[in-house]
């Protein structure tokens, strides 16, 4: 029983960004990795290895994606961070269970590191993507940073990862949503992103059950 609703979770938030790419007559690579991004997130939330393999060629392809559209912060996260990280995790992880290592926790002090260095981060990457000519250099230099906070975390295997995924992904939605309107492009990654702030409060949710169970 659980493994059939936790199959119908996972048609049912794939179909929903296939079925808003298609209506949105996005490009047909743009809902391929929109879907994949949402299959691998629902596998981390439950702690599968092989959602780490799927992150890893969502994040080639997704970077390849953001560089032609001008999102060069978004693509160099994706192909130089988020990848080693993907493909670091999943070697690491015991082949036996096919699940994660033991779940961490940050520190108070980390936390307080975490919360100042995001901004500072923002601030720097911001100036240097408009020498760049990012076409959207705020929203794109706060989501780098969030995201890097973020691999810094799932490098660790530590849950908190889940909270700034969330912030990151809350951003997301209104880059690729302005995009779309500008250029009617993008749309798929739009409602994925927002499928996707609904799994990271998954993952918040199951990780920290995983926690106390583990």
């Amino acid at each position: 029983m659980k493994k059939a609703k936790t199959l119908l979770l996972y048609a049912a938030f794939t179909l929903m960004v296939i079925l808003c790419g298609l209506f949105g007559k996005d490009k047909w690579y743009n809902i391929l990795f929109s879907a994949l991004a949402v299959v691998y997130l629902l596998l981390l939330t439950e702690g599968r290895r092989c959602g780490y393999l799927l992150c890893c060629i969502y994040a080639v392809g997704y970077a390849v994606i953001s560089l032609r559209t001008g999102f060069y912060a978004t693509a160099a996260f994706h192909g130089l961070f988020l990848f080693p990280v993907s493909v670091y995790r999943f070697f690491v992880l015991s082949k036996k269970s096919g699940r994660a290592a033991a779940i961490k926790m940050l520190s108070f002090k980390a936390w307080m590191a975490s919360v100042v260095l995001c901004p500072a981060l923002s601030v720097g990457l911001y100036f240097l993507l408009r020498k760049t000519g990012d076409v959207q250099p705020l929203l794109d230099s706060v989501i780098l940073s969030l995201s890097l906070l973020t691999s810094a975390m799932m490098f660790g295997n530590y849950r908190e990862m889940w909270w700034f995924n969330l912030a990151a992904s809350a951003l997301y939605v209104v880059m690729w949503l302005t995009e779309f309107f500008s250029s009617g492009t993008g749309l798929s990654f739009a409602v994925m992103q927002t499928v996707v702030s609904v799994i990271n409060i998954k993952g918040i949710v199951d990780w920290k059950k995983l926690k106390n169970d583990g």
